[in-house]
C-alpha cells in the first residue's frame, strides 16, 4: 500500500510504555530512495529531537494520527540526536554530513523542473509501506496542466537543487504524455466527491 509521507508529520509516536513525542520530519536516502529515519520531537519531555530508524516503526495509522514503535520511552529518548545527522538542507555551506540524506519536509514544495521547463511543484512523496521505499513523487502540474497531478518515479530525477528549490527530472513533457509504463501515472480530475483515478 502507498501512503503520503507528509501525513506522518505531526503524528504522535507511541512507544511500548507511552507517548514518545511527535513526528517532525522524515529523512530519506536519495541514492536508494528509501526512508531511513523518523525525526521525533521530544520537546515536551526532553527538549530535543531524536532519530528513530524506520525499522522500529510498525505500519503508520494515519487515520488516528499515530505511529507505533517497538521501543520504550527510555529507548526513544536515548536515540541518536537529530543534530548529529542533519539532512543536506540543514548542512552549513561547507559542512560535513551525509550528502544523500534528504528531508521530506524540505523537498515538499520544491518546483518540478523537466528538461523543457517547470511544470509545477512537489506535492508529496508516496511511500510503499512494506519496505519504506519512495515509489513516486506527486507533482501538482499547475504551471502546465492546472488542476491535474502526475506521479513520477524517483529514478527519473537528475538532481535536487537546494539553493534553487528545484527537483530536476530527466524527462520532458512529451515523454510524460507518451509514457505508458509504471514510471508515470496521471491522476485525472474526478467529479465532486470522488477520489482521484490512478
Amino acid at each position: 500500500m502507498l501512503w503520503d509521507a507528509s501525513t506522518i508529520i505531526g503524528c504522535t509516536v507511541l512507544g511500548n510504555d507511552g507517548d514518545g513525542g511527535t513526528v517532525s520530519d522524515l529523512l530519506f536516502d536519495d541514492s536508494s530512495w528509501r526512508m531511513r529515519w523518523i525525526v521525533v520531537n521530544m520537546h515536551h519531555w526532553f527538549r530535543r529531537e531524536v532519530l528513530l530508524p524506520v525499522t522500529h516503526v510498525q505500519q503508520p495509522d494515519v487515520v488516528h494520527r499515530r505511529l507505533v514503535v517497538d521501543l520504550t520511552m527510555k529507548e526513544i529518548s536515548d536515540s541518536l540526536a537529530a543534530e548529529l545527522r542533519p539532512p543536506v538542507s540543514q548542512l552549513p555551506a561547507h559542512g560535513r554530513g551525509d550528502p544523500n540524506l534528504r528531508s521530506v519536509d524540505a523537498v515538499i514544495g520544491h518546483r518540478a523542473h523537466l528538461v523543457d521547463g517547470i511544470i509545477g511543484h512537489i506535492e508529496d512523496l508516496l511511500v510503499q509501506d512494506a519496505d519504506w521505499s519512495i515509489r513516486f513523487l506527486r507533482i501538482d502540474t499547475c504551471k502546465w496542466r492546472p488542476g491535474e497531478r502526475v506521479l513520477l518515479a524517483p529514478h527519473s530525477i537528475r538532481e535536487i537543487d537546494w539553493v534553487g528549490r528545484l527537483v530536476r527530472f530527466d524527462l520532458g513533457r512529451g515523454e510524460i504524455e507518451a509514457d505508458q509504463t509504471r514510471d508515470v501515472v496521471w491522476m485525472r480530475k474526478q467529479a465532486a466527491g470522488r477520489g482521484p483515478n490512478v
